[in-house]
């Protein structure tokens, strides 16, 4: 095949302008893929391919379709930019063309891609075409972000509804809080990480200044505003001081001369507490605005959570092991406040802090320098001496903390999850005095750091009542001696004690950062564990270009390809080492074979389940694989509506024909039950708030951990609602839902083997049919019909005793191996 690049002029799109480049493929004309159009279809099929019922399509309905290659795209951060395919299929006579443009998501323009648009041209016989998006790369972590590419403004073709939107996924390839703790974060041990601890938590503080948003500008607002209180500290020391030795001083002639208003004690007087009252005014002002429009708290807190939750939905299975979800709970719900507020906002505390030491520094160093300079010098030594050698103990008291609470909450997760098994074998009374060591470890923990909590916190104070002591004992030897006055001798004892509490408070804020590096620790421990990202990119790599190799002129004639597939995966049955077949586009296979024979292997390969076992399957990136669970799975915060569209109430983007859809599908699966339409309906309608016999669970992943006044849960995990259908009726839904998904590939592991015959018939022949018209119960005015669906393919498999005539192809495993038989003719 050959690469034209065509320069664009400067074109109008609505109201963008777009200039640039494009690549477009073009196919090879003399690919034997693509022999004639008198022995094809209108899609280029073989009209010989089983099972192909042909639809006429309706007026309007005869133009090629234009969509996305993939659903999703990915590029790595070191990557110059993103390559986006978009592919025609259909005749691929005459031209046609679509705009598209970028659109934010959480990779944001400017920051993690530069923004574009412009105009795809499909010349004749053309069916690829593709553009660019530049990658930013910098050195600042972030989850895998994304943004969003659309394509818009068809002409001379029409736009598949669900593939005219894609999303770029761009792999950061920095580290949590920075790239600099790489030696240390590879081990996967927090114990590493406190080893620099406070160098790791500079860098934290580094990446919220630079990296969440608005928080800069904020932070250096903040410092300079606290400078407004720290100066008003400093007038009311002198206020102070002025009120004693001069407006109350009778008896010193020269007072009068220095009095504000001269002659007039009282006037002076009230003019200080003037001075003393109105700067208060300006310091609330101050403090509102800072509270209003300066609350950081918030930002960081919520860029780290969403970073964290996306991290965790993207684990490797490994990774999910290593995180239960205690851990994630105490890590969203705990760990990250606890580092916001002791790791970063502890900073402006001590900032205003410093400010007031600063200013008694100066009205120390006016009036007793000799004194101020051993003061000030003394109080930093202990403090620097305490935190070095507590360090250490700190950390570890805390860390045993967390591993008891974290133990805590684990047992009543273990009983939450297994309440049933530990009812029916009757191990209550187990369990409840494994809970209560388990609390009365945590109490021992508890208590420790509590004990070195208290003895450590004496230590500013005393150092503050040993210094007022001596300074009195000193008082009147300087006073009668004429080094300070009257006034200056009481504000110092005042300021001596207030010096103390500032240095204590310095004290708790320095304590704070230090304790903030055990659960920053361990969030960088789990931001930075392996997602199942550079997988998904490696296998779409690898089956974008098995597609692009395959031939383009009909990407509906692209097999799906098994590849030295492992199907030795039981000691009692071997059918052989591997195996490689290609299912077309547009068929029904059914894998048979008795239990254990690896029927689950060959179909946990098909979504990349097993990624790890021998073998590979080759799907084109256009089409949308589903494989619906074994175990039925429900929502449980979900009502019929929500668990059959996996949608929330009021989502955007229903309409009537969707959810008649939705309706005639279960009643087509016999689950048109009074009661499950009703509240199908209901909840559609937006009516439903809570369904009425029961009470909705939280849409919070730690629900269960909530506060809540409940009646006793039942023993069944599912929704109430989902509790009164039976195993086939749960069974059905999962198909249901699957249907309504309308996947190009359905891939379903042992359907009906535990079916009665009648419900195996039905299943079955809605199998075909979701094959034979490209869906299930399609409406007549959806955007594309016909010959303009993509073709369906559904796998299932069974035992040996199903016995069925709609699959055009059947994998028998056997002991020599896979045996292929193909059925003589199509099924309508």
């Amino acid at each position: 095949m050959a690469t034209n690049y065509a320069p664009l002029l400067p074109l109008s799109v609505g109201s963008r302008s777009v200039t640039g480049y494009m690549t477009g493929t073009t196919p090879n004309a003399g690919s034997g893929t693509y022999a004639s159009q008198a022995a094809m279809g209108a899609f280029g099929r073989p009209l010989s391919t089983p099972n192909s019922v042909r639809q006429r399509s309706p007026p309007g309905h005869e133009k090629d379709v234009v969509q996305f290659f993939s659903k999703t795209f990915y590029v790595s951060e070191t990557e110059d930019s993103a390559v986006v395919r978009v592919i025609r299929i259909g005749s691929l006579q005459g031209t046609c063309d679509v705009a598209w443009y970028t659109e934010d998501f959480s990779a944001v323009a400017g920051r993690k891609y530069i923004g574009g648009e412009g105009i795809l041209n499909f010349g004749p016989g053309e069916s690829v075409r593709t553009f660019e998006v530049k990658i930013i790369n910098d050195d600042n972590f972030d989850t895998a972000l994304e943004f969003d590419v659309i394509l818009t403004e068809p002409r001379n073709c029409v736009l598949d509804p669900r593939y005219k939107t894609s999303s770029v996924m761009i792999l950061d390839d920095d580290l949590f809080p920075s790239n600099d703790f790489k030696e240390e974060i590879e081990t996967g041990e927090e114990a590493a990480l406190h080893e620099v601890g406070f160098s790791l938590l500079w860098s934290f503080i580094k990446f919220c200044f630079v990296h969440v948003d608005q928080i800069w500008w904020k932070t250096i607002l903040v410092l300079l505003l606290a400078n407004l209180g720290n100066a008003y500290y400093l007038a009311t020391i002198f206020i102070k001081v002025y009120l004693i030795d001069t407006v109350l001083n009778t008896k010193d002639p020269e007072a009068e001369e220095r009095l504000w208003i001269p002659g007039d004690r009282n006037g002076t007087a009230v003019c200080l507490g003037l001075a003393w009252v109105l700067p208060n005014i300006i310091l609330l002002a101050s403090d509102y605005f800072e509270m209003k429009g300066l609350e950081m708290g918030f930002n960081i807190r919520n860029h780290l959570r969403v970073n964290l939750f996306r991290k965790y939905l993207r684990y490797t299975s490994e990774s999910r092991a290593a995180v239960p979800v205690q851990d994630l709970k105490i890590a969203i719900m705990e760990d990250i406040p606890d580092v916001v507020a002791d790791g970063y906002l502890i900073i402006f505390e001590l900032w205003a802090m410093l400010g007031k030491i600063g200013m008694v520094t100066i009205f120390m160093l006016k009036k007793t320098p000799g004194t101020a300079l051993q003061t000030l010098a003394f109080y930093p030594i202990l403090i620097a001496l305490y935190l070095w050698c507590t360090y250490k103990r700190r950390l570890d008291l805390m860390g045993k903390e967390g591993e008891g609470q974290s133990a805590t909450i684990g047992t009543l997760m273990h009983a939450h999850n297994n309440h049933k098994l530990i009812n029916c074998y009757e191990k209550k009374t187990i369990v409840v005095r494994h809970f209560e060591e388990v609390l009365k470890t945590q109490r021992k923990h508890v208590m420790d750091l509590k004990s070195f909590s208290f003895w450590n916190s004496q230590l500013i104070p005393w150092i503050t009542l040993l210094a007022i002591g001596f300074y009195i004992g000193g008082s009147a030897q300087m006073v009668l001696g004429g080094r300070i006055s009257l006034g200056a001798l009481v504000t110092t004892i005042n300021i001596y004690k207030d010096l103390g509490d500032r240095f204590s408070t310095i004290l708790d804020g320095l304590k704070s950062l230090s304790k903030a590096i055990s659960p920053l620790g361990a969030l960088t421990v789990q931001f930075n564990l392996e997602v199942d990202i550079p997988q998904k990119a490696a296998v779409f790599k690898t089956n974008e270009k098995f597609a692009l190799s395959h031939g383009q002129k009909n990407f509906d004639l692209i097999p799906i390809a098994f590849k030295n597939i492992s199907i030795d995966q039981s000691p009692t049955f071997r059918g052989g080492t591997d195996f490689t077949e290609e299912a077309p586009q547009g068929s029904v296979i059914q894998i048979v074979g008795p239990h254990d024979s690896g029927k689950g292997a060959i179909l946990r390969r098909i979504c990349d389940i097993d990624s790890e076992a021998p073998g590979m399957v080759l799907i084109s990136p256009h089409l949308t694989v589903l494989q619906v669970p074994h175990e039925p799975l429900f929502l449980e915060s979900g009502g019929v509506f929500s668990n059959l569209h996996m949608c929330t109430v009021g989502q955007k983007g229903f309409d009537k024909r969707t959810t008649a859809r939705g309706r005639r599908i279960l009643e087509r699966l016999g689950l048109g039950k009074e009661w499950i339409l009703n509240l199908y309906d209901q909840e559609e309608s937006g009516s439903l708030e809570h369904v009425a016999e029961e009470k909705l669970a939280p849409t919070s992943p730690f629900s269960c951990f909530e506060e809540e006044e409940e009646e006793e849960e039942e023993e069944d995990t599912n929704p109430i609602w989902a509790q009164k259908l039976s195993g086939s009726e749960k069974w059905r839904f999962q198909l249901a839902r699957a249907f309504v998904h309308d996947p190009h590939v359905l891939v379903v592991h042992r359907p009906v083997d535990e079916l009665d015959v009648n419900l195996q018939q039905q299943i079955l022949a809605l199998f075909r049919e979701f094959v034979d018209k490209k869906g299930l119960e399609i409406d007549e005015h959806e955007e594309l019909l016909g010959q303009q669906r993509r073709p369906r393919t559904l796998i299932f498999s069974t035992g040996t005793s199903t016995k069925t005539t709609i699959p055009d192809y059947v994998w028998r495993l056997t002991d020599s191996g896979v045996k292929v038989e193909k059925h003589p003719a199509p099924h309508a």
